[in-house]
């Protein structure tokens, strides 16, 4: 189950410091959110969903956690290698899950 995997607990972590630094941030705007704001909201929502098993939110999540995409323009430079630990980790899980 994909659960008790270290990456899968690793991503959950990695996330959860990732909802937190959004927090901190307002305005701005990407390909896919109108704020940071709304980024955080969704990025709530969708760790939510991860944690309760639902692993299709990993392709949702792999995008945008994908060098130069929402996260990346959002959050800059402050969340650059969590950005970048977060995309490994969701490519992996998704190679994983075949998703």
């Amino acid at each position: 189950m994909i659960k008790e995997r270290l990456e899968y607990k690793q991503l959950i972590l990695r996330l959860e410091e990732a909802e937190q630094l959004a927090a901190q941030f307002s305005g701005g705007y990407s390909n896919n959110f109108i704020s940071t704001e709304e980024f955080h909201t969704a990025l709530s929502e969708k760790l939510i969903q991860l944690k309760e098993g639902e692993t299709a939110e990993l392709n949702k999540l792999w995008l945008w956690f994908a060098p130069t995409c929402d996260w990346d323009t959002l959050i800059r430079e402050d969340g650059l290698v969590l950005g970048e630990t977060i995309f490994a980790l969701l490519s992996e899980l998704k190679k994983e899950c075949n998703i």
